[in-house]
C-alpha cells in the first residue's frame, strides 16, 4: 500500500486557512461579549431611574338622563288682522247728497252724522200734506157739529134719518183721509231720516267714493267704515289642531317681532275649500295694534307624547345609519360607554332625545369627542 506524501505548498495552505478560522471565531466571540457587557450596562441604568407616575383619569362634566313623558312644540300659523265690523254705507234712497261731514281716515262716534241727501223736495211735500191735514181736520169738525145738530132735530122730528146719516158718514170719510194723510206725513218722517247717514258704531272713514252735491242712487256705496276698537286675528288651521286648541288659554299673534296678546273668540264651522282648514277668530286685548289686514304669525304650544330625555346638543355626536351618540357613564361605574339615541326634536340649543338609556344615566354634557369607549375618567357633576 502506497501512501501520497503532502507537499510543503499545500501544508502552508492549509495552515493559513485553519488560522484565518480561528481569527474569526475570536471576533465573534469578542462582538458578543461587548453586546452582553452592553446590555447588562443599560439594564442597571434603566433600573436606576426611577418609574414616572401613573396618568390621572380624565375629569369630564356628567349630568343625569331625566326621561319626560313628551315635549312641547311651537309652531306658528301666518294670519291677518282685520276689523271686527266693516261696512259700506249708502242711502235706501237716490238724491243729491247736500253735505259730507267725514273725510277718509276722520274718526266718529256712533250716531254721528256722515253725509245727508238734499231733503228740499221731500220737506215740500211735507208741508203740502200738513195744509191738506189742516183743511181736512176743519171739515171733520163742521161734519161733528152738523152731526150733533142734526142729531138734536131727528130727536124732535124736524130732520130725517138719511140726512143724520150722510153726515155721520161724511165724519167717517173725513177721519179715514185724516189717517191716510198721517200715514203720508210718517213716510215722509221716514224718508227725511233715511236722507241722513249716521255711524251705526265706532269706526274710522276707509273710503269715500262721492262728493258733495254728487247724485247717488239707492243703495249706492258713498263710504266705507271700519270698526275703530275689536279687532281680530283670522287664522286657518288645520282641523286636528283646532280640537287641541285649549279655549281658556293664552295666545299670542308675532307682528314683526312684536308680539300682541289674543284671546280665544270662535271657530267658524265650515272648511275652507281651498286651503281645507278651519278658520279661527281671536280678539285682541292690547293697544297699539299693527295696522289692518296685516300679516301675522299665531304661536301655539303643542304637546307631543314621546318618552324621552333632553340633552344639550353639544353632548350629541354622529352615528351610523342617521342616528346619532351620547357617550355615557353608567351609575356607579368610571368607565365611558357608547349610547345611540334618535332626535324627536331639537329647539337649536337642546335637543329631545330618546333610547335604551336608563333614568339616572350619567352622559358627558361637553366635548365628547375627547373620550372614548372604555376609557376611565373622572365623574363631575355639572350642576356642581
Amino acid at each position: 500500500m502506497s501512501t501520497t506524501a503532502l507537499s510543503k505548498p499545500d501544508l502552508n495552505l492549509i495552515v493559513r486557512q485553519a488560522g484565518t478560522r480561528v481569527f474569526t471565531l475570536l471576533l465573534i466571540g469578542v462582538a458578543i461579549g461587548l453586546v452582553i457587557v452592553a446590555q447588562s450596562h443599560l439594564a442597571a441604568r434603566a433600573q436606576a431611574v426611577t418609574a414616572p407616575d401613573a396618568t390621572a383619569p380624565m375629569a369630564v362634566l356628567t349630568a343625569p338622563l331625566t326621561l319626560e313623558d313628551g315635549y312641547q312644540v311651537m309652531r306658528r300659523f301666518p294670519g291677518q288682522i282685520e276689523a271686527s265690523q266693516r261696512t259700506n254705507m249708502a242711502f235706501e234712497q237716490g238724491g243729491t247728497v247736500a253735505q259730507l261731514a267725514v273725510d277718509e281716515g276722520d274718526t266718529v262716534s256712533a250716531g254721528a252724522l256722515i253725509a245727508r241727501l238734499d231733503t228740499r223736495m221731500i220737506e215740500a211735500e211735507q208741508t203740502r200734506l200738513g195744509a191738506v191735514r189742516r183743511a181736512l181736520e176743519a171739515q171733520a169738525e163742521l161734519a161733528r157739529r152738523t152731526t150733533d145738530r142734526q142729531t138734536e132735530l131727528r130727536e124732535r122730528g124736524f130732520a130725517s134719518r138719511q140726512a143724520v146719516d150722510n153726515i155721520a158718514l161724511r165724519l167717517i170719510e173725513l177721519e179715514a183721509r185724516i189717517a191716510e194723510i198721517d200715514a203720508s206725513l210718517i213716510s215722509i218722517a221716514l224718508q227725511l231720516e233715511k236722507s241722513e247717514l249716521r255711524a251705526p258704531f265706532p269706526a274710522t272713514v276707509s273710503t269715500r267714493l262721492v262728493d258733495t252735491g254728487g247724485a247717488v242712487g239707492a243703495g249706492q256705496p258713498i263710504l266705507s267704515l271700519v270698526q275703530t276698537h275689536g279687532q281680530q286675528f283670522r287664522v286657518g288651521l288645520a282641523p286636528g289642531v283646532v280640537d287641541t286648541l285649549e279655549r281658556s288659554a293664552a295666545f299670542e299673534a308675532v307682528f314683526a317681532g312684536t308680539a300682541y296678546p289674543l284671546e280665544f273668540h270662535a271657530i267658524l264651522p265650515e272648511l275652507d275649500n281651498a286651503t281645507r282648514t278651519r278658520t279661527v277668530l281671536f280678539n285682541f286685548t292690547g293697544d297699539g295694534l299693527p295696522p289692518l289686514r296685516d300679516i301675522g304669525t299665531l304661536a301655539l304650544h303643542q304637546q307631543v307624547k314621546e318618552r324621552g330625555a333632553w340633552v344639550p346638543l353639544s353632548a350629541l355626536q354622529d352615528a351610523p345609519r342617521g342616528l346619532w351618540r351620547l357617550m355615557i357613564v353608567p351609575k356607579g361605574a368610571s368607565t365611558v360607554q357608547s349610547e345611540a339615541v334618535e332626535i324627536l326634536f331639537s329647539d337649536g340649543e337642546r335637543a329631545f332625545v330618546r333610547g335604551t338609556f336608563a333614568p339616572g344615566t350619567r352622559y358627558i354634557t361637553d366635548g365628547p369627542h375627547r373620550v372614548v369607549k372604555g376609557q376611565s375618567v373622572r365623574v363631575i357633576d355639572a350642576a356642581s
